[in-house]
């Protein structure tokens, strides 16, 4: 057998490349040739996203880097800010998979430029300047859409409803009057071609969003999706940035779709005629599924 360092230099880093981050990383502890070429110009272009070029152009920011394995894990640590600001692009640590997250001034929201409905604020812990805050709505309806070729092929995702409660609907569901949890917000994933066709519509009728002001870890999260009925009812988790999410739904990104198509993810609750408030949106993020754990 011919020894790892009897290899020309550059097969090594080209080996690597063919793997993924967190394999690349990992051969670096079985020898000092992997040890070496992990830290290769190519490895790490071939793990960042093909138009990683093109994307950091649209920072609102410069962005300053060494060397690509650098521009990598910044990338994953802390996103940036592209176009006008309301779009934040991360790449996923693991996989190198793109992770954008739509801001709230860049979500379809029933209503939302008036504003006795609702308002508009900045909030520290926020990673964009404006989140819309909710004062009073009986039509609850929020949609963001994206390109579909801004994502990663070949892969899948969901997306998530990234929010929180004012101190005065948490003070309010403390009185045992939780409309949120008593009339769960409907999802949709739908698909858009060309001038806006619909394509495709998932109607999840068999999954309701209860947007309550209980917060919880990932596992717990999970553990408490339930069913009603013929009805599979999901419960919020909280992120580390102290915002709660809770997903929306799954869909898969396939070579093809990259052309000129649009995936839509919402909720609505538009039923009940119940009047809502308190409810601050601070986006829709969307990010490639974690493969579970065998």
């Amino acid at each position: 057998m011919v020894g790892l360092e009897k290899l020309p230099e550059e097969c090594i880093p080209y080996v690597l490349s063919l793997t993924s981050p967190k394999d690349a990383c990992r051969s670096a502890l079985v020898s000092s040739a992997f040890g070496s070429a992990v830290h290769s110009q190519v490895v790490w272009e071939r793990f960042l996203p093909s138009d990683h070029r093109d994307i950091i152009s649209r920072s609102v920011s410069p962005i300053t880097f060494s060397s690509k394995k650098e521009l990598y894990f910044r990338l994953c640590d802390s996103p940036i800010f592209l176009d006008d600001g309301n779009l934040s692009f991360a790449i996923d640590k693991l996989s190198g998979k793109k992770c954008l997250m739509l801001g709230a001034r860049r979500l379809l929201i029933a209503w939302g430029d008036t504003p006795t409905y609702w308002d508009w604020i900045s909030v520290p812990h926020s990673r964009f300047g404006e989140v819309a805050y909710l004062r009073s709505v009986c039509w609850l309806e929020i949609y963001g859409r994206m390109e579909m070729r801004s994502l990663s092929p070949n892969t899948a995702y969901a997306g998530y409803l990234v929010y929180m409660f004012s101190e005065e609907a948490t003070d309010y569901v403390g009185t045992g009057r939780n409309y949120y949890e008593t009339f769960p917000v409907k999802l949709s994933v739908k698909f858009f071609g060309n001038e806006e066709t619909l394509i495709e519509a998932h109607d999840e009728k068999d999954a309701e969003l209860l947007l309550s002001t209980r917060r919880t870890t990932a596992d717990a999260a999970a553990s408490m999706d339930y069913s009603v009925g013929n009805k599979r009812q999901r419960f919020p988790m909280e992120r580390n940035d102290g915002w709660m999410e809770i997903e929306i739904g799954e869909f898969y990104c396939g070579q093809s779709d990259n052309d000129n198509c649009l995936v839509e993810v919402g909720v609505k609750e538009i039923e009940s005629g119940s009047w809502k408030f308190g409810l601050v949106i601070h986006g829709i993020e969307i990010r490639p599924i974690q493969p579970k754990p065998n």
